[in-house]
């Protein structure tokens, strides 16, 4: 392509996106919305034009990537709080330290999962590594919920064996083995989704330097990939270890506020499509972080603290993928 332009392809993929993105912001349509037709739009214009382009099988762009990873972040993120929860819980009771019931696993937390297993392997590129650890992930994953619910069925008798016999309860091995194997399956499929985002991360960035400098599409796409190593910290700790996380929590806050000074200062930052949500969103998750942190030097935070954190980093992703600064312009 000559320079200053763009290739055949990537124009196309330009041109589908802005339509999609402009169809459906003037129908309403949400954020998720949004990235699921901007993904099928992806998936038929490259999928249709590889096929005339079969000296060329690894010529796929990172678009289709992104896409089809964001299906099984959006199951590792959405299961991983209520899973834990449910452990934490649940150990307490058997434990003799509490005596709550741990909460049920919402199914449309699971959901997310089966969308992955579902439709994961059907997108461009295969992935199978990938695919294979979310198919463990998966069925762990609901497994060990099983098991939540089985404690949660016996707190709820009288008598309860959780709650009478402890950890000589018949429950107990079965809870902790699930828990462990789920645990297992979790940073497997958190190792793989990890090496891919780095890889794609490092990509984009220099991509868009090379193309634009370090401006406000550079310091937007660095904000959120520096939330992601603070938030997978988070999932390998509670809030009484959690404080060795603040070392990946300091290089977001630094990465906001570089984001936060070069969108305040672009007069045009206002008329990127969906990064006035995405700067809503990434400024409450900083704030929830920040009153993580506060909590944790304090000695003040609770069960729960975490997943809000986890919570509003979800919120922040789903918008970021939103966000196109090649429409609205």
């Amino acid at each position: 392509a000559p320079r200053g332009t763009l290739p055949r392809r990537s124009r196309m993929l330009a041109r589908t996106a802005a339509l999609a993105l402009a169809c459906l912001a003037a129908c309403g349509e949400t954020g998720e919305q949004i990235q699921q037709l901007i993904g099928e739009r992806l998936q038929q214009q490259l999928t249709s034009s590889d096929k005339k382009r079969p000296e060329e099988p690894d010529r796929l762009p990172p678009e289709l990537v992104v896409n089809k990873l964001g299906l099984y972040v959006d199951c590792l993120g959405q299961t991983r709080v209520p899973l834990y929860a449910g452990f934490r819980v649940g150990g307490a009771a058997f434990a003799g330290r509490g005596r709550e019931a741990p909460e049920p696993v919402p199914p449309e937390v699971l959901a997310r999962c089966d969308k992955a297993e579902r439709d994961g392997p059907l997108l461009q590129p295969p992935l199978p590594a990938l695919e294979q650890a979310a198919v463990a992930y998966h069925a762990a994953a609901r497994a060990f919920a099983g098991e939540i619910d089985a404690v949660r069925e016996d707190m709820n008798q009288k008598p309860s064996t959780v709650l009478r016999d402890g950890e000589r309860a018949p429950l107990y091995a079965r809870f902790t083995a699930a828990f462990r194997a789920w645990d297992e399956a979790r940073r497997a499929l958190d190792e793989r989704i990890f090496e891919l985002q780095t890889q794609l991360d490092t990509e984009l960035l220099a991509k868009i330097e090379a193309r634009a400098g370090k401006g406000l599409e550079w310091h937007t796409r660095d904000a959120i990939m520096k939330a992601k190593p603070y938030v997978r910290c988070l999932g390998d700790h509670d809030e009484y270890t959690a404080a060795v996380c603040e070392l990946y929590l300091a290089g977001f806050r630094a990465a906001h506020a570089e984001f936060r000074a070069a969108f305040e200062a672009d007069p045009a930052a206002a008329r990127v499509f969906w990064l006035p949500q995405f700067a809503g969103s990434l400024a409450e998750f900083a704030a929830r972080a920040d009153a993580l942190s506060a909590a944790i030097r304090e000695d003040k935070a609770r069960a729960g603290d975490i997943g809000a954190v986890v919570r509003e980093y979800n919120d922040a992703l789903r918008d970021s993928a939103s966000v196109n600064f090649r429409t609205g312009t």
